[in-house]
This record gives C-alpha cells, sequence and structure tokens, in this order.
C-alpha cells in the first residue's frame, strides 16, 4: 500500500517529537545512573616500617535525595547526627596493643611477622654467659623496670650500679610484645627511684650501660623527642604516650630498658626498645634519617604496671632539671641475665 503524502507528514511529526522526549528522557536516565560523588578523604599511611594501619578521617557525605521524594522517605535516608569525640582523659589512658616487631632472632617475612621496621635490640650481644641491659626503680620495695628481651630465657638475673652491689633480681612479669618487664630486689633499699609521666618538652635525657661505660659506671646521652613529625591525628605507634621515638645517636648496645627521662618534668616517659633505621621514612617530614631509637611509653608502663603489680605505690616526681638528672643516676642499675 502506498503511503499518502498526509500519513508521511504525521509519522515525521511523531519520530520528531519522539526524538525529542527520548533525548530528553536519557538526560535524567544518566543523570539518575551517575555514581555519586566519593566521600572526602584526608589520610596518611604510616609507611611499611612503622607496621601500622593507615589512619584516615572521614567526612561524612549525606547520600543524594531526588526532589521529588516525599519527607518521610527523605528523612529515612538522612543519617542521625554522628556522636561529639570525648575530651582526652586527664589520666594516662589504657594503651592499644601494639603490633609485633621483627626481633634479631627471627628471620625476615616469617608467617604472621612484619618484615620492617628493622628493630636493632640495644642489649650487649649475646656471650657465653648471658647478656645485659638497663634497669631503673620504680618503687622503694625494690622493683624495677627494664626492657623484656634483656631477661629473656635467663636462669639467673643480677643487678649492679656504683651504689648496689651485685645483688639477684626475680623476674615478676614480661610483656614480650610491649617489650617490657617487671623485675624486683627483694634485697635492696633503692638510693633513688623515678616516676613515669607524659613528656612535657622535647628535651631528653636516656641513661644506659653500654660496653664504654664498664659494670658499675652508666652513660647518658641527650636527646630529642621526635613523635611530633608524625601528621596527626596521632596513634598507638605515634602517641607518645604509647610509643616514644627519640633522635639519640650516641645509644648503642648496653641502652636497652634504660629510662627516656623528660628532666624538664622530672619523670620517665618511656624506656629504650631499640634502634630503627628511618631511612625510608620519607612520608614524615624532618624525621632524621638515622640515629631513632624507640620504646614503649609511659602510657604502656603505667597500664604494665597496673595489671602485674596492682598494690605497687608509685611516687610522684620530686625534682626536675639537674637535680632530676641526678636522681635517674642514681636509680639506673645494669642488668644482667645469666644463661
Amino acid at each position: 500500500m502506498w503511503l499518502r503524502n498526509a500519513d508521511l507528514l504525521g509519522m515525521a511529526l511523531g519520530f520528531g517529537l519522539g526524538g525529542i522526549l527520548l533525548v530528553s528522557y536519557l538526560r535524567h536516565i544518566e543523570a539518575a545512573s551517575r555514581p555519586a560523588p566519593p566521600a572526602h578523604h584526608a589520610e596518611f599511611h604510616l609507611p611499611d616500617e612503622a607496621n601500622s594501619s593507615p589512619v584516615a578521617l572521614e567526612r561524612y557525605v549525606p547520600p543524594v535525595v531526588a526532589r521529588s521524594a516525599p519527607p518521610e522517605q527523605i528523612a529515612a535516608l538522612t543519617p542521625p547526627p554522628l556522636p561529639a569525640l570525648a575530651p582526652p582523659a586527664a589520666d594516662l589512658p589504657a594503651p592499644a596493643e601494639l603490633p609485633q616487631i621483627v626481633s634479631p632472632e627471627q628471620p625476615r617475612g616469617a608467617a604472621g611477622t612484619p618484615a620492617l621496621p628493622d628493630v636493632t635490640r640495644p642489649s650487649q650481644p649475646r656471650t657465653g654467659s648471658g647478656m645485659t641491659g638497663t634497669g631503673f626503680f620504680v618503687a622503694d620495695d625494690g622493683s624495677l623496670l627494664t626492657a623484656a628481651h634483656v631477661v629473656n630465657e635467663c636462669s639467673r638475673t643480677e643487678i649492679l650500679s656504683r651504689l648496689v652491689k651485685l645483688t639477684p633480681a626475680e623476674v615478676l612479669a614480661r610483656d614480650p610484645r610491649q617489650d617490657i618487664a617487671l623485675l624486683r630486689a627483694r634485697r635492696v633499699r633503692p638510693p633513688a627511684f623515678l616516676s613515669l609521666g607524659r613528656p612535657g618538652s622535647r628535651r631528653m635525657v636516656v641513661f644506659g650501660y653500654p660496653a664504654s661505660a664498664g659494670p658499675i659506671i652508666p652513660e647518658e646521652t641527650a636527646a630529642t623527642l621526635e613523635n611530633d613529625k608524625f601528621p596527626k591525628p596521632l596513634n598507638a605507634l605515634t602517641d607518645p604516650r604509647y610509643q616514644v621515638w627519640i633522635a639519640a645517636g650516641a645509644v648503642t648496645h648496653g641502652y636497652s630498658g634504660g629510662p627516656i627521662l623528660d628532666p624538664d618534668r622530672g619523670v620517665v616517659v618511656g624506656i629504650v626498645k631499640g634502634m630503627v633505621d628511618t631511612g625510608r621514612f620519607a612520608v614524615v617530614s624532618g624525621m632524621p634519617k638515622s640515629g631513632v631509637s624507640i620504646g614503649p611509653g609511659a602510657g604502656r608502663l603505667a597500664a604494665f604496671l597496673k595489671v602485674n603489680a596492682p598494690d605497687l605505690e608509685l611516687g610522684e616526681p620530686l625534682d626536675t632539671g639537674d637535680a632530676a638528672v641526678d636522681d635517674a643516676r642514681r636509680a639506673i642499675v645494669h642488668v644482667i641475665c645469666h644463661y
């Protein structure tokens, strides 16, 4: 059947109007199928050396709601307001768990252990007789703290200083994961003991018994707190209450377990655990490339003592400045582990 001119004209008008409607409808389809804009992220990643999870702050972006949706539907899709963050507690909080760090005795890449960072434990190398490190009194009953790896697998432990004769010390508790140990020399009345607390400045003094110091004469070296080099917010690897990062190039074998003292406040802010290679910390602006040591902070030490020695009476700091440094010289001891 041949189409008449009127029919052709009607078809042309129909196709034209249909095309206009289709183009308009396609725009709506495209807008509806386009993904919502992603939430904004402000995040930083500590490098693999620090063996920590990335810290991310996310600003919540509510879902896109069509203007034509009824009010009750919009109310159902609107999220509740985020709760306000509680202010930090005045006391030292219970510390979070730290991931395990490879010790010198473990091969790199072992199952369940990270390969980085390389931590060199600054204790005297093992010999046929034992290992040595540093400890310090924290109470007048002869209780002292040191690093857990200093007293690992010891058949007998003794302490010694210029003010304390060679005396047995009992290992009361160890936390290998946090590298903290509690000892008690029951026959010793400590010449001095030190208090734990938060840092009030960046200027620190570290005490220890390296080979150059001899068995009874300690050494001390200046250090600088480097935790402020990490981006905010702080976490269990960067908050000085949990882990202390110091630049102290002189720290070497024999300093393990030694106190990191803030003389401005007269408190121990942490103990020496080991030395870290920070050469790959390019993301941390201003972090020294060498001579950096780490250790558990005062928050971890206080939590450890609360669990393992709840009745232990810890004193308040009595001195600051040079007097606090002199207290530390009298409170530290050489820890000797016999195999």
